[in-house]
């Protein structure tokens, strides 16, 4: 074989060599091409999922925080109706016993005193709305806070009802008396037994023996003695019957009427004690900044 055959036959072997190694080194290639696309890719996914989660941890958070400030909203606004309330039930329970003498017998010959309990009992039934709000949005602590002012404030307006009741039953009572009565005609005698009873017990304040007595209303006792006798005359006048038995059933009762300014400061511990329970919550509510 001469020159150029053997120089064929070792390019064609180099030839035959060098299409293996191309074809091996293009594989490389490509595989860490693709290896390189695969790293990319997740690369990018995770930078993806990455931006998501914080995206979404920002809609939740703001999700949150408006929930805390919409919740925050309505227990301001049923804590801000309950005290607007309160004052409404004591300043209309105060107007049915306020003023002289005259200014108050005015109301009753007016009409003006049933148009106060009737304003009375519009801003009681206000008070149990606003309370019930507060109890459906809580916490507990504000809503047993707002139980005790709803009855100290029940306790103000039963005194001052009470005590315009028993008024408009002795204005009543008096008037009658005023008339031209036949001789003998019960009803002097019985304003006059019940205020003698009335005055023991006031007299009985002080006196722990008379206010035993008055409790156990033995049937010897000064009081016991007044109460049937007054019983008696009222059978008498059974047109009066209602006011009387009113004025009667106060006058042992007269204890209570000391009661009113109790009853009042009552309403005040017990508003001021919601209202610190309310600045609280208010202030711990999330997002919000107390400016007190």
């Amino acid at each position: 074989m001469d020159l150029q055959g053997i120089g064929a036959l070792a390019a064609a072997a180099v030839a035959a060599v060098g299409i293996p190694a191309a074809m091996l080194v293009g594989r490389w290639q490509m595989r860490a091409a693709i290896q390189a696309a695969e790293e990319a890719g997740r690369a990018g996914i995770a930078q993806a999922e990455a931006t998501y989660r914080a995206a979404l941890d920002a809609v939740r958070v703001e999700a949150g925080n408006a929930h805390a400030h919409w919740r925050r909203s309505l227990r301001r606004e049923a804590y801000s109706e309950l005290l607007l309330a309160a004052h409404r039930v004591r300043t209309a329970a105060q107007l049915l016993t306020s003023g002289s003498p005259d200014e108050r017998r005015a109301r009753i010959e007016s009409g003006a005193l049933v148009t106060h309990r009737a304003a009375l009992r519009e801003s009681e039934d206000s008070l149990t709305a606003a309370w019930l709000v507060v109890a459906l949005e809580g916490p507990r602590q504000a809503a047993v806070a707002a139980e005790d002012l709803v009855s100290a404030c029940q306790a103000v307006s039963s005194n001052h009802k009470n005590d315009a009741i028993v008024e408009e039953a002795q204005h009543s009572l008096r008037s009658a008396s005023r008339a031209t009565l036949a001789p003998g005609h019960p009803l002097p005698d019985f304003i006059a037994t019940v205020e003698e009873l009335r005055q023991i017990v006031i007299e009985s304040y002080d006196h722990e023996e008379l206010m035993r007595e008055i409790v156990r209303a033995e049937t010897s006792s000064p009081v016991n003695t007044l109460r049937n006798r007054a019983y008696e005359l009222l059978e008498q006048i059974p047109e009066l019957r209602e006011h009387g038995m009113t004025m009667l059933v106060h006058s042992a009762m007269t204890l209570d009427l000391d009661d009113r300014e109790e009853s009042l400061s009552q309403l005040d511990r017990t508003q001021s004690a919601f209202l610190a329970i309310a600045q609280d919550v208010l202030a711990g509510e999330p997002g919000f900044q107390p400016s007190w």
